[in-house]
Protein backbone atom coordinates (compact mmCIF):
# COMPACT_ATOMS: atom_id res chain seq x y z
CA UNK A 1 0.00 0.00 0.00
CA UNK A 2 1.62 3.50 -1.19
CA UNK A 3 1.07 6.53 1.82
CA UNK A 4 -1.60 8.38 2.13
CA UNK A 5 -1.99 11.54 3.38
CA UNK A 6 -5.01 12.28 5.53
CA UNK A 7 -6.02 14.08 9.00
CA UNK A 8 -7.18 12.59 12.34
CA UNK A 9 -10.21 14.12 13.55
CA UNK A 10 -9.68 14.68 17.39
CA UNK A 11 -12.94 16.15 19.52
CA UNK A 12 -11.12 18.35 22.79
CA UNK A 13 -12.80 20.79 24.78
CA UNK A 14 -12.03 23.08 22.52
CA UNK A 15 -13.94 21.86 19.35
CA UNK A 16 -13.03 19.30 16.53
CA UNK A 17 -9.19 19.27 15.93
CA UNK A 18 -7.49 17.68 12.99
CA UNK A 19 -3.76 16.31 12.79
CA UNK A 20 -1.88 15.89 9.97
CA UNK A 21 -0.95 11.92 9.65
CA UNK A 22 0.28 9.68 7.25
CA UNK A 23 -1.55 6.37 6.82
CA UNK A 24 1.01 3.54 6.00
CA UNK A 25 -1.25 0.47 6.24
CA UNK A 26 -4.57 -1.15 7.46
CA UNK A 27 -5.97 -3.67 9.60
CA UNK A 28 -9.34 -4.77 9.21
CA UNK A 29 -10.75 -2.46 12.06
CA UNK A 30 -7.77 0.01 12.78
CA UNK A 31 -5.32 1.92 10.36
CA UNK A 32 -1.36 1.93 10.90
CA UNK A 33 -0.64 6.05 10.74
CA UNK A 34 2.65 8.04 11.18
CA UNK A 35 1.80 11.43 13.22
CA UNK A 36 3.18 14.55 10.87
CA UNK A 37 1.89 17.07 13.61
CA UNK A 38 5.42 18.76 14.90
CA UNK A 39 4.17 18.64 18.27
CA UNK A 40 2.44 15.22 18.70
CA UNK A 41 -0.88 14.26 19.32
CA UNK A 42 -2.66 13.80 22.19
CA UNK A 43 -4.70 10.61 21.78
CA UNK A 44 -7.72 9.32 23.71
CA UNK A 45 -6.92 7.40 26.97
CA UNK A 46 -4.04 10.32 27.63
CA UNK A 47 -1.93 8.91 25.28
CA UNK A 48 1.04 11.32 24.19
CA UNK A 49 2.58 10.56 20.58
CA UNK A 50 5.51 12.32 19.51
CA UNK A 51 5.82 13.83 15.76
CA UNK A 52 7.21 10.77 13.43
CA UNK A 53 6.15 8.00 15.62
CA UNK A 54 3.51 4.99 14.18
CA UNK A 55 0.62 3.77 15.62
CA UNK A 56 -2.83 2.14 15.31
CA UNK A 57 -5.74 4.14 15.45
CA UNK A 58 -9.45 3.54 14.60
CA UNK A 59 -10.36 3.71 10.84
CA UNK A 60 -13.37 6.18 12.13
CA UNK A 61 -10.95 8.55 13.40
CA UNK A 62 -9.98 8.89 10.23
CA UNK A 63 -10.78 11.86 7.20
CA UNK A 64 -9.71 13.57 4.22
CA UNK A 65 -7.41 16.97 4.88
CA UNK A 66 -10.57 19.18 5.43
CA UNK A 67 -10.10 22.13 3.33
CA UNK A 68 -11.95 24.67 5.49
CA UNK A 69 -10.56 23.82 8.70
CA UNK A 70 -6.85 24.62 10.41
CA UNK A 71 -4.54 21.91 10.32
CA UNK A 72 -3.23 21.17 13.98
CA UNK A 73 1.11 22.23 14.70
CA UNK A 74 1.08 19.96 17.99
CA UNK A 75 -0.74 19.01 21.13
CA UNK A 76 -2.28 21.92 23.21
CA UNK A 77 -2.36 21.28 26.82
CA UNK A 78 -4.08 24.59 27.98
CA UNK A 79 -1.26 26.37 29.23
CA UNK A 80 -1.15 30.33 27.62
CA UNK A 81 1.40 32.96 27.97
CA UNK A 82 0.48 36.56 27.89
CA UNK A 83 -3.22 36.54 28.41
CA UNK A 84 -3.94 39.04 31.03
CA UNK A 85 -1.29 37.89 33.06
CA UNK A 86 -2.67 33.99 33.68
CA UNK A 87 0.08 31.14 32.52
CA UNK A 88 -2.34 28.40 32.86
CA UNK A 89 -5.96 28.60 31.22
CA UNK A 90 -7.16 25.77 32.92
Amino acid sequence: MSAVFKSIALDTWAGRRYYAIEVIGETPKKARVRILAPGGVMLPGRRYVNCNEIVLVPKHALSDVPADHKIEQGYYDGHVGGYGGTVDAR
